[in-house]
């Protein structure tokens, strides 16, 4: 798939597609504010939703490239099996939290459904603000296990970013 995308995740795509409309949508709205003495309420509640999505694929993307922030130091002084196996346990510790915020996450987005929330200038049901919270989750566990077979494939540990790579 990411030879269609060009060498992109679908994430990477997403969080670089909506940080773009956050800087549009906020420069058109200094432009409009300080330009034309116009304000539009609903320009900035637009771009916060989008910032909030573009965070959520910001984790995923983390997580893909298993660079989320960890202490790893005590890590190198392991031996490798020791490793792998250390960084299987947190990781699925990590998936255990990540399956509790899905499960509650789809619980209260289910009850907005059924009592919605309302934006006061946009006028849409913030149900599909508050989604991101279980599906950024759920896309996050799909990579933390893709990771996680990586791992035990290669035997490489996860990134450290103190080598520049």
């Amino acid at each position: 798939m990411r030879k269609y995308l060009g060498g992109r995740t679908p994430e990477e795509w997403l969080g670089a597609i909506l940080m773009t409309a956050v800087v549009a949508l906020l420069g058109f709205q200094v432009v409009a504010r300080f330009g034309m003495g116009r304000s539009f309420s609903w320009l900035e509640e637009v771009s916060r939703f989008a910032f909030v999505w573009a965070v959520y694929f910001g984790f995923v993307i983390a997580a893909e490239s298993d660079r989320h922030i960890r202490v790893s130091l005590h890590l190198e002084f392991l031996p490798q099996s020791a490793r792998l196996a250390m960084l299987t346990l947190a990781d699925l510790l990590w998936l255990v939290f990540n399956a509790v915020v899905i499960w509650h996450g789809y619980w209260f987005t289910v009850s907005m459904f059924e009592f919605p929330y309302i934006s006061q200038t946009t006028g849409i049901n913030l149900v599909w603000v508050q989604m991101i919270v279980p599906l950024g989750f759920a896309f996050m566990s799909v990579r933390i296990v893709q990771v996680m077979i990586r791992r035990w494939q290669t035997g490489e540990g996860p990134a450290d970013a103190r080598m520049g790579e």
